[in-house]
């Protein structure tokens, strides 16, 4: 997805974000008052979302885990940073209370556009990795076969970082007991498409 830059000065609480956010058509990320509109996504970006979606869904589901697509939001900072990640999974059962926005995820996606890519790189993934529950966060290029991993070791905060450039390649996920093919991320995706 990409991002509107905010325009005007004005600071907006949580209450008028959620609020807000009820009634919108768009969805808007909040952080610390101010609001950004997401824009809409290339058709390489969403078939990239289902093709994840779709293999957490088919391991998760049964286990009573949540997936979201592009639309629930996550609280990072209680009542100043919410977003809307490409996909995560959660299987806390805290999460399972919250119907309006999620907090322990174990593992997040994100597929990379010109317009996100820093801030999925930098800002995000300074918070994510301040989330306990999270395991894994994913970074998916749209633009060539790569998807980064950055993996918590153990419960500690240190982060192994790999890259998988092979469309042979596997991501294994081991503290979850999942497997994704780097083939299954780029599903119905060729190359001319890509480049």
């Amino acid at each position: 997805m990409s991002y509107s830059i905010p325009k005007g000065d004005k600071k907006y609480s949580f209450a008028e974000y959620m609020a807000m956010e009820e009634k919108s058509v768009e969805r808007h990320d909040f952080y610390y008052g101010e609001l950004f509109a997401m824009a809409g996504a290339t058709a390489i970006h969403h078939q990239i979302c289902q093709n994840i979606n779709a293999a957490l869904i088919n391991k998760f589901k049964r286990e009573g885990c949540f997936v979201s697509l592009e639309g629930v939001r996550l609280e990072l900072v209680e009542e100043n940073f919410y977003l809307y990640p490409d996909i995560f999974l959660t299987c806390d059962e805290q999460d399972k209370k919250n119907n309006l926005f999620k907090k322990f995820p174990s593992i997040i996606f994100e597929v990379l556009s010109e317009s996100t890519a820093l801030y999925d790189k930098e800002v995000k993934l300074q918070y994510y990795k301040r989330i306990e529950s999270l395991r894994y966060y994913v970074l998916v290029s749209q633009k060539e076969i790569m998807a980064e991993v950055y993996s918590r070791i153990d419960d500690s905060k240190i982060w192994k970082y790999q890259t998988f450039e092979s469309i042979d390649e596997i991501i294994e996920f081991d503290r979850l007991g999942f497997i994704l093919p780097i083939a299954t991320i780029y599903d119905s995706i060729g190359f001319e498409d890509i480049l």
